[in-house]
């Protein structure tokens, strides 16, 4: 049996087996991490010694030749994928309104030191760091300053030797690969979950398509009409390397293995010897640093981003994201991917779905950076021999086939799409299926406002709540996460659960009744509402109207800003300079003199409720000052928004529970109330489930054949 067709065995054995015993096997990742550390073991070594000793080899006439022939074949299939990248794109549906996809707390991309990872200031911390780049700029200085020494050539027969045992140790280590690959694919199918996979599939299925018509067509397919070698031969030279790419996610690994494979397939053009054995070595590791198919395929990513979040793109947008994408991927993906959001006005929450995406494309993009090399080095060594076929008949044939493949593929997932993607949700049922954490009291929910009442109910309003048996409770009816209706007209929110939680205290019945703020005092002295539980921020002016117990939760001040947008509200001092800012406030003028002080040339503007600011009704206000927690919800609902907290976060304003105004006995059984509910983890409990999104909550156990059909196992 063949390397390839035992890898293949191994791979959907594991498979086989995650499924079977589902998250039982996780551990065997660790046997998967072991054996990608084996394939490491040789490759930053070959990159040095081949890099010198290939450099070392040429003359320099050679060298300057190969680097102006090597970047024109670059450009080249740089060209032929983005051209692809973007026609796939088309096969997106046409959706009437867009999906959302937010998160409560999204990743900060990781920053990476550009000068140390392209000058090895110190090449032994650049080794033991895996800077790659930088590695690679020493190797080429070295290999560089070899070409002009004379007394050279006891130096190359070393470095030749040492690649030649490294490609020994590598070959040795390829054959675990089978092994490494089951435990590898075991852990992962035993632990991914359907849910990380269905939500996206219009991205991920248009990915993988997208990959494997290039893997098995226009790539293999390109190098045999301009190198002459039969299309089989090229595929079959490279199928080994490109399965142990796929199945370890690691293009880095398969390097050695990649050099000795092209090596292999230009003998069969005739093409050998030092000149283009010295190209080769050159060649691999040195475009491992160039963004590869498998990196620019993240500007899909971004493309169906823009889809997902219904962001119109217009060709100039699309120009600038494959010219500005393409340089930013020379960095780390993880930087280039926000970078390029923010450049077309996509909600930096995406990026989170890019990281959960790449669960899934993480191993067809590893495949495709390793066809990427492979291309590059077998062209750019024939370009540098002046070997290159340019057959009319042969590049028409190529051309056309691959367009029909290419056609063919965009009308078949496009129809696919319009037939099994569903419509996504209404923006106002976003959030419409949440339900309270637990089952609570009967309640009695009214939505609309009672009439005006000049009336006063004497005595304290406990009193009054515990003679009749009823709790009236003031909400604010579009408070997102506080208290909101769903379409069912479902009430729901943190402090609708905390209503209920006092009436089953106090055992009472519950009746929520919607106030607003310029009614309160009035609803509160009449009777109306005993009490109002709507995340009221206890600011100074609203004591005019109403007492407050102590607050039972710190709100975290913030502006809710588009989300391309957000770094701008981080510098005070930039945002001095704009003298068009508009900033909306809800309700209370507490901070109206503090933004007038910050930003004199702000206006000010004043909305009655938070989701005015987002359905047209923001009197063009940039920004709206609110608290993050509720920010957090309504970027959920309207994710082109975003929360960038004032001051990083620093500014906490206390979220209290207001009373009839004087009524000093309600005020303070309320306070001691919420102390008891502080002190016995409740109010935590209810912030984790509505102001982080049920981050607390335990994951569900992955589905197994051997849990969820045999019954083996609880």
């Amino acid at each position: 049996m063949s390397l390839s067709a035992r890898i293949f065995f191994g791979l959907g054995a594991g498979i086989v087996t995650g499924l079977f015993f589902g998250d039982l096997v996780s551990d065997l990742k660790l046997i998967g991490d072991i054996f990608v550390k084996l394939l490491q073991i040789t490759v930053l070594p070959y990159i040095v010694v081949s890099l010198i000793a290939g450099f070392g080899r040429m003359q320099m006439s050679q060298a300057r030749r190969l680097a102006m022939r090597g970047s024109l074949v670059l450009l080249f299939i740089w060209a032929i994928a983005l051209i692809m990248i973007f026609v796939a794109a088309l096969a997106f549906p046409n959706l009437d309104t867009a999906s959302f996809f937010s998160s409560g707390s999204s990743p900060q991309p990781q920053q990476t030191n550009l000068i140390d990872l392209y000058l090895p200031s110190n090449i032994f911390y650049s080794l033991s760091n895996n800077l790659v780049p930088a590695v690679v700029l020493f190797s080429i200085l070295m290999g560089v300053a070899l070409i002009s020494m004379e007394e050279k050539s006891g130096v190359l027969p070393f470095f030749d030797g040492l690649a030649d045992a490294l490609v020994r140790i590598n070959t040795a280590v390829v054959q675990l690969t089978p092994y490494g690959i089951f435990a590898i694919s075991a852990a992962a199918a035993g632990t991914m979950t359907i849910e990380e996979v269905s939500r996206v599939q219009v991205y991920l299925v248009t990915y993988v398509s997208l990959a494997l018509l290039v893997t098995f067509w226009i790539f293999p397919g390109l190098v045999a009409a301009l190198s002459g070698i039969p299309y089989t031969v090229v595929l079959r030279t490279f199928r080994d390397t490109l399965v142990t790419a796929f199945a370890t996610g690691n293009q880095f690994v398969v390097l050695p293995q990649i050099a000795e494979n092209c090596k292999a397939l230009l003998r069969t053009r005739g093409q050998s010897g030092p000149e283009i054995d010295s190209a080769v070595d050159i060649i691999v590791p040195v475009s491992f640093n160039f963004p590869s198919l498998g990196k620019l395929l993240v500007i899909l990513f971004v493309l169906f981003a823009a889809w997902f979040t219904d962001t119109e793109l217009a060709m100039a947008d699309r120009l600038g994201l494959a010219f500005n994408g393409l340089f930013s991927l020379f960095g780390s993906i993880n930087i280039a991917v926000p970078y390029m959001l923010d450049s077309v006005q996509v909600p930096g929450d995406m990026f989170q779905l890019f990281l959960v995406t790449g669960i899934v494309v993480g191993r067809f993009g590893a495949m495709l950076a390793a066809l990427h090399i492979i291309v590059l080095s077998i062209l750019g060594t024939l370009a540098l021999a002046g070997a290159l076929q340019f057959n009319l008949r042969n590049l028409l044939r190529y051309l056309v086939f691959s367009a029909l493949a290419l056609l063919i593929l965009v009308f078949g997932l496009r129809a696919y799409f319009m037939a099994f993607v569903p419509q996504p949700p209404a923006r106002d049922t976003v959030l419409a299926n949440i339900q309270l954490m637990e089952p609570r009291v009967d309640a009695r929910i009214s939505t609309t406002m009672p009439p005006a009442s000049a009336t006063r109910l004497a005595g304290s309003r406990l009193d009054h709540m515990l003679g009749s048996g009823v709790l009236k409770v003031g909400y604010r009816p579009n408070n997102l996460p506080c208290s909101f209706l769903t379409p069912e007209k479902e009430l729901v929110g943190f402090d609708v659960e905390m209503a209920h939680i006092l009436a089953e205290d106090i055992g009472v019945k519950l009746e929520f009744v919607p106030f607003e703020f310029d009614q309160l005092g009035s609803m509160l002295k009449s009777g109306q509402i005993d009490m109002a539980m709507s995340c009221i921020a206890g600011l100074p002016d609203r004591y005019a109207k109403a007492s407050f117990s102590r607050a039972y939760i710190d709100l975290t001040l913030a502006f809710i800003v588009r989300d391309h947008e957000r770094h701008l509200y981080d510098d005070l001092e930039a945002l001095r300079l704009d003298k068009d800012l508009t900033i909306a406030l809800v309700s209370s003028h507490y901070f109206e003199p503090r933004i007038r002080s910050l930003l004199p040339d702000a206006e000010v503007v004043f909305l009655e409720g938070a989701e005015d600011f987002f359905n047209g009704n923001g009197k063009g206000a940039d920004a709206l000052l609110l608290s993050a927690e509720e920010g957090a919800a309504y970027s959920y609902r309207y994710p082109q928004y975003t929360v960038v907290k004032a001051r990083d976060g620093t500014i906490r304003i206390p979220a209290v529970y207001a009373v009839p105004k004087g009524d000093i006995e309600t005020m303070e059984f309320i306070s001691n109330w919420v102390y008891l509910k502080q002190k016995d983890g409740t109010v935590d409990r209810l912030y984790d489930y509505w102001m982080l999104g049920g981050v607390a909550e335990s994951r569900e156990r992955r589905w197994s054949v051997i849990r969820d059909v045999l019954g083996w196992i609880d």
